[in-house]
């Protein structure tokens, strides 16, 4: 009995001494000394803070204002373990920690008897990450550097689908973009962090974004929502660059940019060396744009003829077999593609004579196959990264063949197809006569590959024309007869800035060769010649 009622007395007190302060607004009417605050509010301000900036100019500064009857003192706790009193309920808070980083901060109003009440809000505050100092040793030279858009090299400006690092959907050839006012423009980058845009007076961008940051000027908009000369004096602010989640972040303050502008000050580096930046940045559609910049003087020549040094040379000017130092046969009675020859080294197939390389795709009976063919290699005989490949050739126009003229990334047996890279210089089917067609495949986009096509030339099986590709870490071209009709853009990002090898081949029927006709007995692919320039 006596436990019974010392647990009911320690019981009864537990109670009593556990409400003497209370967070609801609600008065005690039992405790007519209590003052408990009511209606507190929290706005925070997030400095520099706008559509551009969602999370804040980078600084980190945040401002708190609280407010709540009956309150003589507030308690802020910024959600990083730092809190602070005031009781003027205003408080400025300075996040540090680099990146984008969300806090919970809780605010506590207190009365003059120390009760109080609590309310919380969640914000995401961005802090600039500190200078990396080899990005602005990139960026400045050490001191002071003055960049330009390379406007000698095709896909030199481009855009795409932001998921990729790379151009996807369109690139400008060398200088077709001299009507509009950026080439002239120089990107200055300072060690101290001083960024100076001289405009020559315009700049090139996108309409909307160009009259909402700058002011509407009235001037001309063209067929792709574009002012081409927007007029715009020269200006300076600040930069600041920084390696974060494997990217290198270039940020400009106020309204800094670089190249055709989309209303963003915020870039990415995405290639660089000593002289050349490719520079990445996406608008509020989620597309990416895309601009290489130079350090150099911009070449008044285009890209496609800035190779002139012959580094290897096929000129076929023996006879019989193909010359071993150069070439490799590929004997295979199995191909990819559901395609229908076997291989073979027989001169019956691949042979030298009359100053041609004659590839020969025959109708026959051989090692399980209804037909035969030839197909060479350079591959460890001779091996390349970046140049321009011209080869002469007359093709063969028969439905069913399939011949090509082709590159393929020199560690494909290390990492196999498609991240070994593939640059198909030229493909022609028999089914599809005089469509010429210059693709390249890697991992995002094999099968049909990234191609495009000509048909401009109607004698492609009749004559020899010159297939080329000019090659460079800023673009693939394709051309025939020195005329460009395909653009790919290249970026570190893609398996096309390692060696190569020259494949040169003809195929018979498969996914792209389609059917062969059963009045199909033989066709020849002629090579004039195979060279190479850096």
């Amino acid at each position: 009995m006596k436990n019974s009622l010392s647990n009911l007395i320690l019981f009864v007190f537990l109670i009593l001494s556990c409400s003497g302060e209370s967070n609801d607004d609600a008065t005690d009417t039992n405790e007519p000394d209590k003052i408990t605050p009511s209606n507190l509010t929290l706005s925070v301000e997030i400095v520099g803070l706008d559509s551009n900036n969602p999370s804040g100019d980078g600084s980190g500064v945040v401002r708190f204002t609280a407010s709540a009857n009956n309150a003589v003192n507030f308690s802020f706790r910024f959600g990083t373990g730092d809190s602070e009193e005031s009781s003027s309920g205003s408080v400025e808070y300075t996040y540090t920690d680099a990146g984008t980083n969300t806090y919970n901060v809780n605010v506590l109003a207190y009365s003059s008897t120390n009760h109080f009440v609590s309310t919380s809000k969640t914000i995401e505050v961005y802090v600039t990450p500190p200078m990396d100092a080899d990005l602005v040793k990139l960026l400045s030279g050490g001191s002071q550097k003055s960049w330009k858009v390379n406007a000698a090299y095709d896909a030199h400006f481009s855009n795409g689908d932001k998921q990729y690092k790379y151009s996807t959907w369109w690139e400008a050839s060398a200088f077709s973009k001299s009507n509009a006012g950026f080439y002239d423009d120089k990107f200055i980058f300072k060690s101290d962090g001083t960024y100076i845009h001289e405009t020559n007076g315009d700049v090139f961008g996108k309409a909307n974004y160009l009259n909402q940051t700058f002011g509407n000027t009235g001037q001309p908009i063209n067929s792709s929502n574009e002012i081409e000369k927007y007029s715009l004096a020269n200006y300076q602010t600040t930069f600041s660059v920084s390696k974060e989640n494997d990217e290198n972040k270039l940020m400009f303050q106020d309204k800094g940019f670089v190249g055709f502008f989309v209303g963003q000050h915020e870039f990415t580096i995405e290639c660089y060396d000593d002289n050349n930046l490719f520079v990445r940045t996406v608008d509020d559609q989620n597309r990416a744009w895309y601009i290489w910049l130079t350090d150099q003087e911009v070449s008044t020549t285009p890209s496609k003829d800035l190779y002139t040094n012959l580094i290897w040379q096929e000129e076929f000017n023996y006879n019989g077999k193909i010359d071993s130092n150069k070439w490799v046969y590929e004997v295979r009675n199995q191909w990819y593609n559901e395609e229908l020859q076997a291989t073979t080294d027989r001169l019956e197939n691949v042979i030298v004579e009359d100053g041609k390389l004659k590839i020969i795709a025959k109708r026959e009976s051989y090692n399980g196959k209804s037909f035969t063919s030839g197909r060479i290699k350079s591959n460890g005989k001779f091996d390349f990264t970046y140049g321009r490949v011209d080869i002469r050739a007359k093709l063969p126009g028969k439905k069913g063949t399939w011949p090509a003229l082709w590159l393929l990334g020199s560690n494909y047996d290390d990492i196999d197809w498609p991240k070994c890279g593939e640059i198909d210089i030229m493909e022609h089917a028999g089914n599809r006569l005089n469509k010429i067609q210059g693709t390249v495949h890697h991992p995002d986009k094999h099968g049909s590959g990234d191609g495009g096509e000509t048909n401009e030339y109607t004698n492609v099986s009749t004559a020899f024309n010159i297939y080329s590709v000019v090659w460079n870490e800023k673009a693939i071209t394709f051309l025939v007869n020195d005329k460009p009709y395909h653009i790919v853009g290249n970026a570190c990002a893609l398996p096309f800035n390692w060696d190569f090898f020259l494949i040169l081949n003809i195929a018979m029927g498969g996914t792209f060769g389609g059917s062969v006709p059963d009045s199909f007995v033989s066709d020849i692919m002629e090579v004039d010649y195979v060279r190479v320039y850096q």
